[in-house]
């Protein structure tokens, strides 16, 4: 007996002796997470097992025994792959499986591909199929080039092997990931979500839709209609009820303690006929939020969706908190960092004024992270960031999560990462705005 199933006749024991149950909150009654389906093309599935991946000293350990432990099939999505040691070692158990037999499969951004072509040479020599997203002769070929590279822009990352598990969050293969946010030289501050259970399959099958859309569009179509029919039921397996993996409990946020209920995300608006699955989602839980909306982010640069969903939530009472790197921080990212900043500093203003509060972080390493948490009862973990970039124009992935234990976690990441940031508030911005520039002619 798996571990979600032990913990449903404990808490059946456990419902039966409790007095009147309290009522539910907004985000966890089944009717909405229904109309999640319906708006997310998604579905509320079961997890059997749950862990938060904090940074890579967490999440490179799972995903090496994942490839290892593969069957059937490795199926992975990612940005960029980087070439260094770490990625030396997944070419080598990526060609080491398709010998055992294993189908293995990579989507990955053409244009950052061509930053590895050692790793592209050996996956293409040992017959390991790789996909580019706006491959570099897509880009050059489109009369719109310049504007097809921003838009055309591969941005999530999720691993999933034999349909038993899934791994998804903010990092891309390379030892910047793999060796934790502990020193700016070297690593990212991350964060990844792994599944085990029914929600793996769900993955999976989008995973082969998407493959199969240029070269089997007949394929792709059934694969299609049949995530389809799953997202038209309630929950996957059909045969379970949001409520059977939910229990009344006083201790916890919400009154009810969740187990084991995920939901697998993605947005890709040029595949998809512009529709921003994601974006429907934040926007849909921030309009429910009741006491917290706390998101971190690379970079703040919210879409006018996302801005007056905060605004509207911060207008109401909610503790609405945005976390983005420091000025130090963000000059420790290559290719642009200082400038992003000064962008995103610029728009603080209106933010603040709005009721927002707004963190600046500090720590040891460039925050990569996405965090997401909404008054303790819904956590998302993955690759979309509080932008108008991956609000509009990149593809993202990332899995939601009711699953009371594991958003503790999360409230205790967003806690330990708060204690290493600096609020910043409307007088700082004027103290900014007002310093005193040096002389130029005496320079004084």
């Amino acid at each position: 007996m798996n571990a979600c199933l032990l913990w449903l006749a404990a808490a059946a024991l456990t419902a039966a002796s409790a007095d009147a149950s309290p009522p539910l909150h907004p985000i966890l009654e089944p009717a909405f997470q229904q109309e999640l389906n319906a708006a997310t093309n998604s579905v509320l599935a079961v997890s059997d097992e749950i862990a938060l991946l904090v940074d890579g000293k967490e999440s490179y350990p799972v995903r090496w025994r994942m490839l290892e432990n593969a069957r059937h099939y490795i199926y992975l999505t990612t940005m960029y792959i980087f070439p260094d040691e770490t990625t030396k070692r997944l070419a080598e158990v990526l060609i080491r499986k398709k010998k055992e037999g294993v189908d293995v499969k990579l989507i990955v951004f053409g244009t950052y591909a061509l930053g590895s072509p050692s790793f592209h040479r050996k996956m293409r020599k040992a017959g390991v199929e790789v996909k580019e997203y706006s491959s570099v002769w897509d880009i050059l070929s489109h009369p719109h080039t310049p504007r097809r590279f921003w838009k055309r822009h591969l941005h999530d990352k999720y691993l999933v092997v034999d349909g038993v598990e899934a791994l998804t969050g903010g990092m891309n293969w390379s030892g910047r990931y793999e060796r934790g946010g502990t020193d700016h030289d070297v690593t990212w501050r991350d964060t990844d979500i792994w599944v085990r259970g029914p929600q793996a399959l769900v993955v999976a099958k989008e995973f082969e839709k998407r493959w199969r859309l240029d070269e089997d569009p007949e394929g792709a179509t059934v694969l299609a209609a049949e995530l389809d029919a799953m997202y038209a039921r309630p929950m996957y397996p059909p045969t379970y009820d949001s409520l059977d993996f939910m229990v009344p409990d006083p201790t916890v946020p919400g009154g009810w303690r969740v187990k084991g209920l995920t939901r697998f995300l993605y947005q890709q608006p040029f595949e998809n006929g512009g529709k921003r699955y994601m974006t429907k989602y934040y926007k849909a839980v921030m309009d429910r939020a009741q006491s917290r909306i706390w998101w971190q982010s690379i970079s703040i640069r919210p879409a006018p969706i996302q801005k007056t969903a905060l605004l509207a939530a911060a207008a109401r009472g909610v503790d609405v908190r945005l976390m983005t790197n420091a000025e130090p921080n963000m000059r420790m990212i290559p290719f642009g960092g200082w400038m992003i900043y000064q962008v995103t500093r610029a728009g603080y203003r209106e933010l603040l004024e709005g009721g927002i509060r707004i963190f600046e972080y500090r720590g040891p390493a460039p925050l990569h992270a996405k965090g997401f948490l909404v008054d303790d009862v819904v956590t998302v973990v993955g690759s979309y960031n509080a932008t108008f970039t991956s609000e509009r124009f990149y593809t993202e992935s990332g899995i939601a999560t009711l699953d009371t234990d594991v958003i503790a976690d999360v409230r205790q990441m967003f806690n330990d990462d708060f204690a290493v940031s600096q609020e910043i508030t409307i007088a700082d911005l004027d103290a900014a705005k007002f310093k005193p520039r040096r002389n130029r002619r005496n320079g004084k």
